[in-house]
């Protein structure tokens, strides 16, 4: 069972009344001497969980809990400097150091980290310090825990949750460390821990990440038309590719559309002719699962993209064994189809062990950031198809605003070195808290995470209809709702780009004021992502169809890592964090003007009937921006003709 079963429908209203809830930014002003905990003790921990708490047998003092510890830091001047070198006004733009420059000047110093490691282990405690200095990792029995917080321990029996388990927390609220972790560590997550006395383990407070890949369901065969923009089978013309491709047909019309394509759809046959297919380019994929190499041979071989071989880490314990995924594969796929020449492709299949997502996630994005395991450079653009409402990141974890704001920091880091990440907004539109599979329905108006840190080009989904050229004639909002026999139940699953307004995540200057003006919008842009007609997959030795953000998030990360190999070959600064100029691009007209953003103004993301979101002229939270032409952006980015000199 897991913890978030103990909440009620009243939480969120019942934290924001108590002023439990603030913005991540607001935590920086505190005094120093301060250290955020998130909830912790028996009155804060029943306030989060809606629940009563009883005292029970106290487990022994050499059991261990998961903690992740956040550095003090100049983390003011860090986003500061992010912005700076990420902003095409700036006199800083495209100025980017290493991760590990960065990392030294910004974050833990090396006393700091020396401190740190000094006092656990001389308490024969093992911890482990990420690549961008921002926070530590360490199982650590109670009893050092006690000594860390000057406070003891207790064993609390929940209200409706089974006997066997019980919420490890301190016996009274704390915000501070002793001396000298004071010193240096500001954040904590993990001290309010779920405990399984059967099995004497740490159980997890979270639900599994979800992977924003949709599959077409058979039960929705009909007689489907064109909707707000798209068309449900196959359009164009089929260039590339070979037959057991070009012949699905699973709901009786042809359907997939191939690489090439999806090349000349979106401009990207301007780079290749440019000589750019993806010389100087490093793309990291993310994923929790792994994929088969014989499918990937076979897809290459298929659509005539042999080129540079995907280099794979194993990220986990020893034995990690990640299972075989049509996401990942997809994803694979995806980048191959883009950039088959370029310089690497790192595909990191990452064990999400830690006990809430927040953790998981932390360990995905961080895991690339170690140039060590990348070729000693670290990778133009992270591209990462996971998604869990902000909702469920929330519910689960009592320290989750600690552990967003770690998170926050590390993605800073990366920006600050000129490495763009770019994260799915999920499948079921609006409403992101909704099962991507079976479940009970969920339709909650929410945005999904990670898309919303401040610090990732969020990327949504819409439909099309391709020309004979292969040239996009119409583009609307991704909602499969549109597509299929009517009238559709409002809780039936239906796959939407996400897209919303985060409660927590601040927005960017650069980015448009919604509502009060506060918090982050998503999606940045988007993409093509629907399921009907879909991208082709071979997965396990199959041919067939498939759709979501899953697709058009890898696409617009690999398009963004050409055009920024394209203008490094030339001379020029490398594109890093895009999101800053592609907002400014729509802001001034440039982007609209020289249609290289493309607006989309038909269909939105209201999958299960909640009445949001509606695309509309300008930014939108169904759309984005719009889709990128990434031929007209080449040529607006590059406006003289210059020898390219590749540096590899």
């Amino acid at each position: 069972m897991k913890l978030r079963t103990l909440l009620l429908a009243t939480l969120m209203a019942a934290m924001l009344a108590s002023g439990l809830v603030v913005s991540v930014d607001q935590r920086v002003g505190r005094a120093s001497t301060v250290v955020d905990f998130g909830a912790v003790g028996p009155v804060d921990v029943t306030t989060w969980a809606q629940t009563s708490l009883t005292p029970t047998t106290m487990v022994a003092l050499s059991t261990e809990i998961a903690l992740t510890f956040g550095f003090r830091t100049d983390r003011a001047s860090l986003e500061a400097h992010a912005i700076s070198v990420s902003d095409p006004k700036s006199a800083d733009y495209g100025m980017f150091d290493s991760v590990a420059t960065n990392g030294a000047r910004f974050n833990a110093s090396d006393q700091a980290i020396s401190t740190f490691e000094q006092w656990f282990t001389s308490r024969n405690v093992q911890v482990a310090i990420d690549a961008t200095r921002s926070y530590a990792t360490a199982s650590v029995p109670l009893s050092v825990v006690e000594q860390m917080i000057g406070t003891t321990y207790g064993t609390y029996a929940a209200a409706g949750v089974p006997a066997n388990l019980v919420l490890l927390t301190p016996t009274a609220a704390v915000s501070t460390l002793v001396s000298p972790l004071d010193e240096v560590i500001d954040r904590v997550a993990g001290a309010t821990a779920l405990w399984d006395t059967n099995s004497n383990s740490q159980q997890p407070l979270s639900v599994p990440p979800e992977p924003d890949l949709t599959q077409y369901s058979p039960s929705t065969v009909s007689s489907l038309q064109p909707a707000f923009g798209g068309t449900p089978e196959r359009t164009g013309t089929f260039v590339d590719g070979c037959a057991a491709a070009e012949s699905v047909s699973p709901l009786g019309f042809p359907m997939g559309l191939s690489p090439a394509q999806l090349r000349t759809a979106y401009g990207i046959d301007h780079l290749w002719n440019e000589g750019f297919r993806g010389k100087g380019a490093r793309i990291a994929v993310l994923d929790f699962n792994g994929y088969l190499h014989s499918d990937i041979d076979v897809w290459r071989d298929c659509f005539g993209l042999a080129g540079t071989p995907v280099t794979d880490h194993i990220v986990g314990s020893p034995g990690f064994v990640p299972g075989v995924s049509d996401e990942t594969t997809l994803d694979i796929q995806t980048v191959i189809s883009f950039a088959p020449d370029a310089d690497r492709i790192d595909w990191f299949g990452v064990e999400g062990s830690a006990t809430t997502l927040i953790g998981q996630y932390l360990q995905l994005f961080s895991a690339p950031l170690d140039a060590s395991r990348t070729g000693g450079v670290a990778p133009d653009v992270l591209t990462a198809s996971f998604g869990n409402c902000e909702e469920d990141f929330f519910n689960d974890d009592p320290a989750y605003l600690v552990g967003i704001s770690i998170f926050d920091q590390v993605l800073a880091t990366a920006v600050a070195s000129g490495i763009g990440a770019f994260a799915s907004t999920g499948d079921t539109g609006s409403t992101g808290c909704y099962p991507n599979g079976p479940g009970t329905p969920n339709n909650t108006v929410s945005p999904q995470f990670p898309a919303l840190s401040r610090w990732i080009t969020a990327v949504g989904g819409t439909n099309l209809t391709l020309g004979e050229d292969n040239r996009i004639v119409s583009s609307g909002v991704w909602n499969d709702r549109w597509f299929a026999p009517t009238p559709l139940p409002q809780d039936g699953v239906i796959g939407s780009g996400g897209g919303g307004l985060s409660q927590y995540e601040l927005r960017q200057p650069w980015q448009p004021k919604i509502g009060a003006g506060l918090h982050r919008p998503i999606p940045d842009i988007s993409a093509f992502a629907d399921e009907y007609p879909g991208y082709f997959l071979y997965f396990q030795g199959q041919w067939t169809a498939v759709g979501g953000t899953s697709a058009s998030t890898p696409l617009s990360a690999t398009a963004f890592a050409l055009q920024s190999s394209a203008r490094v070959s030339q001379g020029r600064t490398k594109l890093g964090f895009v999101a800053p100029l592609l907002h400014q691009l729509a802001s001034s007209g440039d982007g609209y003007a020289s249609h290289s953003i493309v607006d989309v103004v038909l269909g939105n993301n209201d999958a299960h009937l909640v009445g949001v979101y509606p695309a509309t002229e300008g930014y939108d939270l169904a759309s984005g921006l719009g889709w990128v032409d990434h031929g007209t952006l080449y040529d607006l980015l590059n406006p003289k003709a210059i020898a390219p000199k590749f540096t590899g």
